[in-house]
């Protein structure tokens, strides 16, 4: 019974019991937990996680996984487990889910020792039951691997989406789909794990953003793949930017696991390069504007052994002008660096009608053709260039070259540049191999260059050698010249072998620089150092010759150091220039340097000659400045912010004497002396002078805080002269006698709102302008601050002048600007020439406020002779379109810089008031009122008579009756008139009581001319009687006329220039009065040349109502038309003349 007791409970514990236990372990998180603890202590790796939900029967999830042996080190956050055991009766392993986040898999480190050329052999892979994998799922996953440098490097895998099936040696794969920031691709296929694993996968694929210097918004395509480890085969085609143009990319390769051989293939059809030019040209360069329309047409051909381009083709926009086409084949690329000497390299280049517009180059460049060739191996390769261009003046440029090269430098061994305005030819040699070098030999260079035109059209000539290595100029007989300049370089920028500059500047004037730089200038210097570090520049000769300012030259030899990186940290010593003469030692000396960035400079002038000064006034002006003046000073500054440390300086003269060329006239200073002291929070300056024998002193002193910025200001001067000499620099034309000058000035407020208090108060005896004749007495000027006004400068003034006075007073406020002055005087004499004497008695106010300026009062003109003035028969106006240059800028008057003028002003005419001029002889009176307002015409109400007087016109007196210019409101230049001259009957060769006059009215823009007489006659007769003085009846006819028509030839000097005046305002070439033997048909006629052949000539009729037209037209040398039309007659001719 006991052995049937035992054996039922081992049959209960095989059946019963172990499944339970074993379901136990599986099914439960704590045996799954204990299973699999046991069964990783079978292997060599370590395991530990935080905590693991689930069990192995349904479910499972272990987080925070770690992973590791001696080799091999995977981390995740955590791996899950999800899969049907049941499937295991049915021969099936069915994974549900497999996924995992967060994978970190460190590699271990490479081993150089492996034999990386022995072929890899896959194993064949077969698996008894089949293997469904419905979803496995990584997110994260990096490879960490250690480099021999002990190196980190951390690779991001795509994350993973894969559902497969695998039985037996069949793979297939129902999804693959890799996704690695924004891009992704999606394949499927199937893969036989045996043999030569043929495979064949078909793909598509996307692209986002890859490059994000690119602007590659999207490239979609598709793939697909096919063969085996023998041949594989992968071919791909693509969009980019969802351009409907495909583009086509294959790759076959063989023996991929033994000896790879590769060959890839490209075909691009209307590829637009615009999306990747930013991964050439920043963002704003012109260069993407310029090819953002080009398309390239390409195919192309790589494997290990050569690059093939068979055509390579960039038409630059749709109108495909603008071509370049490259072909050729590049063998052994891969070991170029190591073998160049294997690597051959067949390359030609074609270009035509590319025009690089301004904005690339800076000037307009177009290569009308271009053809460049290179063939050879990578050790000596040979090149040839040949090339028609245009750039920018320069056209038709022929530019041919041919040269050998390999990977360290480029030879030219001849280059020839040809074209009208170009020629030059030289060699060079360019390398890089240890930095950059270049050297060239220029043979022959000659060159019209466009913007040296306005100098000179001379050609630049250069020739010699010249170059660059290691940071350092070279030459050897280089020389550049224009015209007579000339340019020579030396040496090699070694401390034994300095690169010697030498400049010749003959004619200063040419360069047109500006009016004070002409002269002639040599300079020499010796240049040491590196371009990229120290310059040492020896000054070894500087002379300087100009017409105004003498002859200098340098004394001793200067130098200068310049730091390349901070140039304005450098420093000079000895650099001193002194004056070649034997009347003054002048001498100017500066010695400058850089201590812990600031920079320190000392300038000392000894004897510097004040008359220098004088260049810089019109040469016109008769008033001179001589003496000798010395200067010490000293300047500190950071060279970096430009901050001013400190500064001091002393300029003074022992005498200075300012004097007048025409006169023995002139002020005389025993001693001068300004004074100053600084930095940037406050400078201090002082000034004072000495007049000669005690005649006067000026001081004067100023304190300026935060001198760059706000500048506050604190200052005085104080004046006490009896010598006013120094006025007539601004007042050249000035005289004076027994004057002084006494002055209490207190300068406050800042550089933008200064605040000037004081008083100045001026007295002489008398004060002569030249220019006018003007001669005042005992005058006395007084200009005082306002007491009620900071602003305002209190003007009170009197003077004598003939026999009568003048008086000004009022305020100014000179910062506003404004002023209020009143002006009152009698019989002041204001013009005293020897054709004009003036006396005015005026009462006039002057107001500036609000930008412009009132005139109101009256002025009585009780005494004003005027004699006609002598007149320059050359003297000429220039008409309208005249534009008047001085020293290269165009001179013309700026209106914006005069306030407009408003005047109401009152002129009264008194009772001697005579002029005589231009055939005019007389007695005036009466008065106007003149208004005057800015964009309107002056006008004028009132009227002007003639008391008595008379007019010669053609020689006869004609007495004027009456005369009275009026004035009604409009224009003042169009005045109405009301004038009656008449020829009395002694002044006549006749003894009949005979009257004759002209009567003029209208106005003096469109006069109303009227003859009369009594008793009453024809025009002809009267004219006649007003300027023979006799009828024409009294003489013969042919007489009568010739006298009429010698009389209108010789007229008066006031009619001749009305004549002129009338030419050149309208242009004519011919202005006067023609007659024929007929008085009647005596005519006012204007002619002009409307071309060198062709005159036209009209007239009118002065006592006939008839109209002539003339035309006259130059045919040939010999043949000339002219036709004649009038309302009586119509003719023409023609003349051939001969000239013996």
């Amino acid at each position: 019974m006991k052995f049937v007791k035992y054996l039922a409970w081992t049959i209960v514990s095989l059946f019963v019991l172990i499944p339970s236990l074993l379901f136990a372990l599986v099914a439960t998180t704590t045996g799954s937990v204990w299973l699999i603890n046991q069964a990783i202590k079978f292997t060599d790796y370590e395991l530990s996680y935080s905590d693991i939900g689930g069990n192995l029967i349904s479910e499972l999830r272990i987080n925070d996984v770690k992973i590791s042996n001696q080799t091999l080190r995977i981390e995740s956050g955590y791996i899950e487990l999800a899969w049907h055991p049941a499937a295991l009766l049915d021969d099936k392993l069915i994974l549900k889910k497999v996924g995992a986040e967060q994978v970190n898999i460190w590699l271990p480190a490479s081993s150089n020792s492996e034999n990386e050329d022995s072929p890899f052999i896959l194993p064949e892979l077969s698996l008894p039951i089949e293997l469904q994998i419905e979803q496995l799922r990584t997110r994260h996953v990096s490879l960490i691997s250690a480099q021999n440098n002990s190196q980190v490097v951390r690779q991001q895998l795509p994350d993973l989406n894969l559902k497969l099936t695998w039985f037996e040696q069949q793979l297939d794969i129902q999804r693959l789909q890799l996704t690695y920031k924004e891009s992704e691709i999606s394949a499927k296929g199937n893969i036989t794990t045996a043999g030569l694993f043929p495979l064949q996968l078909n793909a598509s694929w996307r692209v986002s953003n890859a490059l994000s210097q690119a602007d590659i918004g999207e490239v979609i395509g598709t793939a697909n793949i096919s063969g085996d480890t023998k041949a594989l085969e992968l071919t791909s085609e693509f969009q980019i930017n969802n351009d409907t143009q495909e583009q086509r990319i294959s790759v076959d390769v063989k023996d991929l696991l033994s000896q790879p051989k590769w060959l890839a293939q490209a075909q691009l059809t209307n590829f637009k390069i615009a999306p990747l030019l930013g991964l050439v040209f920043p963002q704003n360069s012109p260069w993407n504007s310029f090819l953002s329309q080009t398309t390239v047409m390409a195919e192309l051909t790589l494997d290990q052994n050569q690059v093939v381009v068979e055509r390579l083709s960039a038409h630059l926009n749709d109108t495909q002008r603008g071509m370049l086409v490259v072909s050729g084949t590049v063998t052994n690329y891969l070991g170029a660096l190591t073998a160049p000497d294997k690597a051959q390299v067949n390359v030609t280049l074609v270009a035509e009608n590319i025009e690089l517009p301004d904005s690339l180059t800076g000037r307009v460049a177009a290569f009308n053709t271009l053809s460049f060739q290179a063939n050879g191996d990578l050790s000596q390769f040979a090149h040839q260039l040949d090339m028609v261009a245009d750039f920018d003046h320069y056209t038709d440029l022929s530019i041919s070259s041919t040269g050998t090269g390999n990977l360290d430098q480029v030879t030219i061994d001849d280059l020839t540049i040809m074209s009208e305005s170009v020629n030059a030819e030289f060699n060079a040699t360019i390398g890089w191999s240890d930095g950059l070098a270049m050297e060239a030999t220029i043979t022959e260079l000659v060159a019209s260059i466009p913007e040296l035109n306005a100098y000179s059209t001379e050609p630049v000539s250069a020739r010699g050698q010249i170059a660059y290595n290691n940071q350092r100029l070279a030459a050897t007989g280089f020389q550049l010249n224009w015209t007579d300049n000339s340019l020579e370089l030396d040496g090699s920028m070694q401390n034994d072998d300095p690169l010697v500059v030498s400049l010749a500047v003959p004619q200063l004037d040419a360069l047109k620089l500006g009016s004070y730089v002409v002269g002639s200038a040599t300079v020499k210097f010796a240049l040491t150092g590196a371009l990229d570090q120290n310059l040492s520049i020896a000054l070894t000769e500087l002379h300087i010759n100009h017409p105004d300012f003498g002859d200098w030259q340098n004394k001793g030899a200067g130098s200068f150091i310049v730091p390349v990186a901070t140039p304005m940290a450098f420093s000079a010593t000895d650099v001193c220039i002194a004056a070649n003469s034997r009347r003054t030692t002048a001498e100017i000396c500066a010695d400058t340097t850089n201590e812990s960035g600031i920079q320190t400079t000392t300038i000392t002038g000894t004897g510097l000659p004040l008359s220098l000064i004088n260049r810089f006034r019109n040469a016109t002006v008769a008033e001179r400045i001589w003496g000798l003046a010395n200067l010490n000073a000293q300047l500190s500054y950071d060279a970096s912010t430009f901050d001013l440390v400190s500064t001091e300086g002393r300029l003074h003269s022992e005498r200075t004497i300012l004097f007048a060329l025409d006169e023995e006239v002139s002020t005389r200073f025993q001693y001068w002396e300004i004074d100053w002291s600084g930095n940037q929070q406050n400078v201090d300056a002082a000034l004072i002078a000495q007049l000669e024998n005690q005649k006067g002193t000026l001081l004067g002193e100023i304190s300026i805080d935060d001198p760059f910025k706000q500048a506050v200001l604190d200052g005085e001067i104080l004046l006490d002269v009896e010598d006013l000499t120094v006025l007539q620099w601004v007042l050249p034309d000035l005289r004076y006698e027994n004057a002084q000058a006494v002055g209490a000035i207190t300068i406050s407020g800042t550089k933008t709102d200064p605040q000037i208090v004081g008083s100045v108060e001026l007295a002489a005896q008398e004060v002569g302008f030249a220019q006018t004749g003007l001669v005042l007495s005992n005058v006395r000027i007084a200009a005082f601050d306002n007491s009620a006004s900071n602003d305002t400068i209190t003007l009170n003034g009197q003077a004598e002048s003939g026999d009568g006075w003048i008086s000004i007073k009022g305020n100014i406020q000179p910062l506003m600007p404004a002023l209020d002055i009143k002006i009152q005087g009698d019989q002041f004499r204001a013009i005293q020439l020897p054709t004009v004497t003036l006396d005015v008695s005026p009462d006039i106010d002057i107001k500036l406020a609000n930008k412009r300026i009132d005139i109101t009062g009256e002025i009585d003109i009780p005494t004003a002779i005027i004699d006609q003035p002598e007149i320059e028969s050359t003297a000429t106006t220039p008409s309208s379109d005249v534009r008047i240059y001085e020293d290269g800028e165009r001179v013309e008057a700026d209106p914006a810089s005069i306030y407009p003028l408003f005047a109401n002003v009152r002129v009264k005419l008194g009772e001697n008031v005579k002029v005589k001029a231009f055939g005019f002889d007389g007695q005036l009176s009466g008065n106007i009122r003149v208004n005057e307002a800015p964009n309107r015409a002056l006008t004028a109400a009132g009227s002007i008579q003639v008391q008595k007087g008379f007019y010669e016109l053609y020689g006869q007196r004609l007495e004027i009756d009456r005369g009275s210019l009026i004035y009604s409101g409009g224009p003042v230049n169009n005045p109405g008139l009301d004038l009656r001259v008449s020829r009395a009957k002694e002044n006549m060769m006749t003894t009949e009581n005979i009257t004759v006059g002209a009567q003029v009215s209208g106005t003096l823009q469109e006069p109303d001319f009227r003859l009369y007489s009594t008793p009453a006659m024809p025009d002809s007769e009267i004219l006649s009687y007003l300027i023979l003085g006799r009828g024409s009846g009294n003489t013969t006819g042919g007489n009568e006329n010739l006298q009429l028509q010698a009389l209108i030839l010789l007229g008066s000097k006031g009619t001749d220039m009305l004549g002129e005046s009338l030419q050149e305002t309208f242009g004519f070439d011919e202005f006067g009065i023609d007659s024929t033997m007929n008085p009647n048909d005596t005519s006012f006629y204007v002619g002009k040349y409307l071309s060198p052949k062709l005159y036209v000539k009209y007239g009118v009729g002065l006592f006939e109502n008839t109209n002539t037209f003339l035309i006259r037209y130059l045919l040939s040398e010999h043949f000339i038309i002219e036709t004649t039309a009038s309302g009586e007659a119509q003719g023409g001719d023609i003349f051939y003349t001969i000239e013996k």
